[in-house]
């Protein structure tokens, strides 16, 4: 995180990204990619559902694989199974539910369903591909909305910072320190300060130390009081004389 005590004042957008905006933008992503992967299942389950054709198949192996997944070992279970379509025979290895995987032995039969323009295209579990979109829709549901709540959020911090820079109260505090945050995969730091009434309070998150290095403790610097009486340091903030307009974001 840059100082900004000289400027350039952050806009909107800038400023929801120094304020932790990653979290909506990432999800943000991710409902996209997840909304496009529902949809392709989903329409690839309405045409097993809708001309999908259904035979028998033999399995002919069946397969266990670990894999290490979030820092915890994990069990992928295989089939593969060979079936008639419209006289090809096919052979076919598709990763399977433990379930599937313990109800087939090597020489049964179980029921498969390919798409007659596409033989290749086959479910082991009838109707799964069609149960899986439905599934993942949802879930593009619900990340949607969580993303919508990030961005009130984080927006609401964003908006904020801005209007305090603008038109909040603007004191003098003493900085007292730098705080060391230690985190899974590193470190970052905050400045810390006090005001006249031993009032505390700190900055945004820096990944550098040096970025504080030019306000050791006993320095006078500039803070501006937000709506909710949060005070924001012009180094987060930049400058009020070179203030950006405030959006329309939350006004009433």
């Amino acid at each position: 995180m840059s100082d900004l005590t000289n400027g350039p004042a952050p806009g909107f957008w800038r400023m929801l990204w120094r304020t932790g905006g990653m979290l909506p933008l990432f999800l943000a992503i991710f409902t996209v990619v997840m909304s496009l992967i529902s949809m392709a299942e989903l329409r690839k389950g309405l045409a097993f559902a809708s001309r999908g054709v259904e035979v028998s198949g033999e399995v002919l192996d069946r397969a266990e694989k670990r894999v290490r997944r979030d820092d915890r070992w994990e069990t992928d279970y295989y089939l593969t199974v060979r079936y008639d379509a419209q006289g090809r025979v096919m052979e076919k290895r598709r990763k399977v539910l433990k379930r599937v995987y313990e109800a087939s032995d090597i020489g049964s039969t179980r029921r498969v369903r390919y798409l007659p323009e596409k033989p290749e295209t086959v479910e082991f579990e009838i109707g799964s591909t069609l149960a899986s979109g439905k599934m993942m829709r949802w879930l593009s549901l619900a990340l949607g909305i969580a993303t919508l709540a990030a961005l009130w959020w984080k927006g609401g911090r964003a908006v904020d910072a801005i209007r305090a820079r603008k038109f909040g109260a603007s004191q003098w505090v003493t900085v007292t320190g730098i705080r060391e945050i230690k985190h899974k995969n590193g470190r970052s730091y905050q400045l810390q300060w006090t005001n006249s009434d031993f009032t505390t309070g700190s900055s945004l998150t820096a990944g550098r130390e040096a970025t504080f290095a030019p306000y050791p403790p006993g320095t006078k610097i500039e803070v501006f009081r937000g709506a909710k009486g949060h005070m924001w340091w012009v180094g987060d903030v930049g400058p009020r004389n070179a203030a950006a307009t405030v959006p329309s974001v939350g006004k009433s």
